[in-house]
């Protein structure tokens, strides 16, 4: 990461979704299948499920989990081995999040999940609408679900408890971002930035439709359909 030198390439199978690291091992998903990865890029284990697709996995207590196609979530241990499965009523499209001791996970059906992460058993489950959702973000006191219809809502993660809803004045572009006290979504009009104490909100970049925002340390890249822009606190 210092010199931008490529160490090795891995072709062993089509990979579509980001990868996981952790131990010096690689862990990444193609089709239905998991692959685990040493540091050269060979290959420690493959799992494979039933169905046609796997999410990205996510890393916790030493454990992989990721959900398939075949409307299961699952968790393995670092060798591969199945340490629990839990059927669920949808498909999930969204990598799983691991926060607050629990995974949580956002199906299709737009259902939203709760599980135990050691157990694999579902603590709670709600579902707040009939459209679909983007990726959460996760404040200190709840977590932020945003559908494509532009509605906002705070949820609570450890009861589900919904504490606001709001409205955005555009169609969402790019799931929500949380830093602090403050959130932003890009939208076809503009980068929104949501003050969660308060819930005003500010629009930055107006008229441009905003296609990805990443976070860094002290600012937030912005990109557009034309333009890359940074932005820093005052």
């Amino acid at each position: 990461m210092y010199s931008g030198k490529g160490i090795c390439s891995i072709d062993q199978d089509v990979f579509t979704t980001s990868v996981a690291a952790s131990g010096g091992k690689i862990y990444a998903s193609s089709g239905g299948a998991v692959y685990a990865f040493d540091r050269k890029g060979n290959v420690l284990w493959k799992y494979r499920t039933d169905g046609a697709f796997c999410t990205s996995p996510a890393l916790g207590y030493d454990l992989i989990y990721f959900a398939s196609y075949d409307r299961n979530i699952y968790c393995l241990d670092d060798k591969g081995e199945l340490y629990w499965k839990t059927k669920i009523s949808d498909i999930v499209k969204l990598p799983l999040t691991l926060w607050d001791g629990k995974i949580f996970a956002v199906l299709q059906d737009s259902w939203i999940l709760a599980i135990n992460p050691l157990l694999g058993q579902i603590i709670w489950q709600k579902k707040l609408s009939d459209e679909e959702y983007m990726m959460p973000a996760f404040h200190q006191d709840f977590m932020i679900l945003v559908n494509y219809k532009g509605q906002i809502t705070a949820l609570s993660f450890q009861s589900a408890n919904i504490k606001w809803v709001a409205e955005l004045p555009a169609a969402p572009t790019t799931s929500p971002i949380a830093l602090k006290d403050t959130f932003f979504i890009g939208t076809e009009e503009g980068l929104v930035a949501y003050d969660l104490k308060t819930l005003e909100n500010k629009l930055y970049l107006a008229g441009e439709k905003i296609t990805a925002v990443m976070p860094t340390a002290l600012s937030i890249f912005v990109a557009t359909d034309k333009k890359l822009a940074k932005l820093v606190p005052k």
